[in-house]
């Protein structure tokens, strides 16, 4: 019962009437924008900002607003579905309040973000139009508008074997996928699905529970350099390790994978028996900075073009997470994301 009350005490906002234009706006992308100084006196102080701060945490806005969607989704499915809650806990226990408290975590970040800016003078940024997706028809599901669909996902395992080798993307690098998770839901859709299909679905999400968080850590570091203002550095480098942190947590649930094939050509590994494998989460010291220096245990990537923010909702577009949303809502992103990869620390 405390679990179920955990995941219906923080609903996602419901849908408001904010149009195009000002979300636009908002983004500081349509002619005029809003101005980049300003003051809020129920912050109690002045933030002053640069032009590129301020698009650093609007498109960091946008991405937390899209994890707590996502995130408010599979926490509404893994407490208040049956199905879904005994396939996740057959791999770890734990997943079920791993993933109310990532949900908390992301809308954390995105409040304070937002906060951040009306300190500053600037509007919030509010996705709430484009909570146009229909979401599931599950049993446990919220009848909702929703931002991210997790209906149709290619997950990205590569990262499973990025961490355990000494290459790294910003040399070039590459790295075969784990499993081949292509197309597939990772939350019940119906109240369809038997055991074995929602087993697929279950061991298909664990992996992307890591590969969202592995991008977020990423996509922080790349980030942090770009940026000036010691309040605006000071939330990069504290939210950015909280992304490291989860990801590291759904990364050792993996530990709990087991055998499974899905019957039509998904087949996913027994990591639970192989413990010299599984248990390696740590990452293996790469290469780092330049050619010639000793290899050293980082995050990575972490270059513009791997991990920025154009990179970051690319990678999110290519997964099918953002699948069925309109052409707004993408420019509005993309103008985003372009904005913050522009940022220069001064």
């Amino acid at each position: 019962m405390a679990e179920q009350k955990a995941a219906r005490e923080t609903p996602a906002a419901e849908p408001s009437s904010l149009s195009r234009r000002r979300f636009l706006r908002t983004a500081g992308i349509a002619a005029g924008g809003v101005g980049l100084m300003g003051t809020l006196p129920s912050f109690g102080q002045s933030v002053r900002l640069t032009q590129g701060d301020a698009a650093v945490l609007r498109f960091l806005a946008a991405a937390e607003l899209l994890e707590d969607d996502l995130w408010q989704q599979y926490a509404e499915l893994a407490v208040n579905n049956p199905g879904f809650n005994e396939a996740l806990r057959s791999i770890d226990p734990s997943l079920i309040r791993y993933i109310q408290d990532d949900r908390d975590d992301e809308r954390s970040h995105a409040n304070l973000i937002n906060a951040f800016l009306m300190s500053a003078g600037l509007d919030p940024v509010n996705l709430d139009a484009f909570r146009t997706l229909p979401g599931s028809k599950a049993k446990g599901s919220e009848q909702r508008g929703r931002l991210t669909n997790l209906t149709n996902l290619t997950v990205d395992t590569s990262w499973f074997n990025r961490y355990r080798g000494t290459g790294n993307p910003d040399f070039g690098d590459r790295f075969a996928q784990l499993v081949e998770i292509a197309k597939r839901p990772t939350i019940p859709v119906s109240d369809a699905p038997g055991k074995d299909e929602l087993q697929t679905i279950a061991h298909s999400a664990a992996f992307h529970f890591a590969a969202i968080e592995q991008g977020g850590g990423s996509l922080y570091n790349s980030l942090l350099s770009r940026v000036s203002n010691p309040e605006v550095v000071a939330i990069l480098a504290s939210i950015g390790p909280t992304e490291v942190y989860h990801f590291a947590v759904f990364h050792k649930s993996l530990e709990g994978i087991y055998a499974h094939n899905s019957g039509d050509g998904l087949v996913f590994p027994d990591l639970r028996s192989n413990r010299d494998l599984a248990e390696a989460i740590f990452p293996e010291p790469c290469r780092f900075l330049r050619e010639g220096f000793p290899l050293c245990s980082v995050i990575r990537p972490r270059s513009p073009e791997n991990a920025g923010a154009l990179a970051a909702a690319t990678g999110l577009v290519r997964s099918g997470l953002l699948e069925g949303q309109s052409q707004a809502f993408f420019d509005a992103v993309v103008g985003l994301a372009q904005a913050a990869d522009a940022a220069r620390r001064i």
